[in-house]
């Protein structure tokens, strides 16, 4: 197998071969609710003896092994078998297990394997390995970490992506989001990544008669942590422009009905969105027009969808029924729109060609329907679904085929896509009282079902999440 040269990018991004077209491990986009089993990953040569380097090596290996924990596709081991960063037990015990039968020793061995070098892919194999990452750290004369990342299938014996690095001490962390989601992407088949993205939502604090609500805008990771808003007036459901740095929200401005609002997040200048006399509500932004959103507004004691042109401050009515039609959804290519109405047998999702013709309804099983969102792909709309006294986050297909329930909770909200639509974030309530009753930001994986909790301050609600 040739071997191909490194080239140097700054900080990110160089290919070393062309992408693989399919990764080892892919998963087809389905909806399965079924365990898979992680993939066991050896990392080698992520040491140093120099003291400092070696510090600075440990930071990046274990933001990665963070960042793959949260898909809980992964199981990371390192060179010598050493289970080392807080990893649990039980991936400790299969290792040793899995190395054990390959009669190696009930350890990954140490050997001199390195970037320019090609792995003993049956040695590990038959240790259960899936995967061979192999790093390479030095420093530049500005002192900047380089680093070399080759990752390696072991299965089909193929080299999966080579890549180089140079990053400043501040801009580990980047570093490691990145590297991490290479890996996430040679393993899982998805084109795109999200754990160098950001999340929008809204944190409150107080008692029920005093809530204090505010956006914020943090990373992934749970870092670098934004309060956009002072918490003077009540907002909610914040979503990302198409715009650069700019938000759209809720706001109940000097405690009056509430409206919408565009915010930069670089001069926090804020500007009312239109010229509505009655109540606004939930703005969706149009998906090829950063001047063009969906709202919905309560005029004449009547709610209905309006699709509102921001520079030219004119809205077009989309929807004409004395029904309640509320949180439309623009569909990826901008041609149909989904929305909630009660307009029949309780509240339903409904379809509707983007000028407001040929309304359909989607859903057909009981509950009562709210907020859906269009995935990124169109192939899926996520939906908050009550029923039996329950709240669930679910999706179904665009014609309403294929329903699934995904979360459960005493009350779950506001489900919004992962960039690459592999995820969906919402908020939940576990129970009525106590630390159950602050609501927390979850994502849930909709091909294994796997759940997780997103890092936010502790002691403050997350409601209202926005992902980009």
């Amino acid at each position: 197998m040739k071997i191909s040269k490194f080239f140097r990018f700054a900080f990110v991004l160089i290919f070393l071969s062309c992408q693989a077209s399919q990764a080892f491990a892919f998963l087809a986009f389905s909806v399965k609710n079924e365990e898979i089993p992680r993939t066991k990953i050896l990392f080698f040569g992520f040491e140093s003896t120099d003291p400092q380097m070696n510090r600075d090596i440990a930071e990046v290996l274990e933001r990665i092994r963070r960042n793959l924990k949260t898909t809980d596709l992964f199981e990371v081991i390192k060179q010598g078998g050493q289970m080392e960063f807080s990893m649990p037990k039980p991936v400790e015990i299969g290792i040793a297990s899995a190395a054990n039968n390959a009669g190696i020793g009930g350890a990954i061995l140490p050997e001199a394997i390195t970037v320019e070098s090609i792995p003993n892919f049956e040695k590990y194999g038959k240790a259960g390995i899936g995967a061979i990452i192999i790093g390479q750290f030095n420093r530049d004369s500005m002192g900047n970490m380089e680093t070399r990342i080759r990752m390696w299938d072991v299965l089909d014996q193929r080299q999966l992506f080579g890549k180089f690095y140079s990053a400043s001490q501040d801009n580990y962390r980047k570093m490691s989001n990145i590297i991490s989601g290479e890996i996430f992407k040679a393993i899982s088949g998805e084109k795109l990544s999200h754990f160098d993205s950001q999340i929008l939502y809204v944190s409150e604090m107080g008692s029920a008669k005093k809530r204090i609500k505010k956006v914020n805008l943090i990373d992934f990771d749970g870092e670098n942590r934004r309060v956009i808003t002072d918490g003077s007036d009540l907002v909610l459901t914040p979503i990302f422009s198409k715009k650069p740095d700019e938000i759209f929200y809720l706001r109940y401005f000097e405690k009056r009905q509430p409206q919408i609002f565009s915010l930069d997040l670089k001069s926090l200048k804020t500007r009312k969105i239109g010229g509505f006399p009655g109540t606004t509500f939930a703005a969706s932004a149009h998906p090829k027009d950063r001047n063009t959103i969906l709202l919905s507004a309560i005029i004449d004691s009547n709610s209905d969808i309006y699709e509102m042109n921001i520079l030219s401050n004119e809205a077009k009515r989309l929807t004409k029924s004395p029904a309640i039609d509320t949180t439309p959804s623009y569909s990826p290519d901008a041609k149909y729109i989904a929305f909630s109405s009660d307009r029949d047998e309780g509240q339903k999702i409904y379809i509707m060609n983007s000028n407001g013709d040929n309304v359909k309804r989607i859903s057909s099983e009981s509950g009562s329907y709210s907020k859906p969102v269009w995935s990124p792909d169109g192939t899926l709309i996520a939906f908050t679904k009550i029923k039996s006294n329950q709240f669930m986050v679910g999706v179904m297909s665009p014609t309403g085929k294929g329903e699934k329930i995904l979360a459960k909770g005493y009350l779950v909200e506001g489900a919004k896509w992962s960039p690459n639509g592999r995820y969906l974030i919402y908020s939940k309530k576990r129970g009525a009282y106590g630390r159950d009753s602050i609501p927390r930001l979850f994502i849930v994986d909709i091909i294994t079902g796997f759940e997780f909790e997103m890092p936010t301050p502790d002691g403050e609600g997350a409601t209202d999440p926005d992902w980009a």
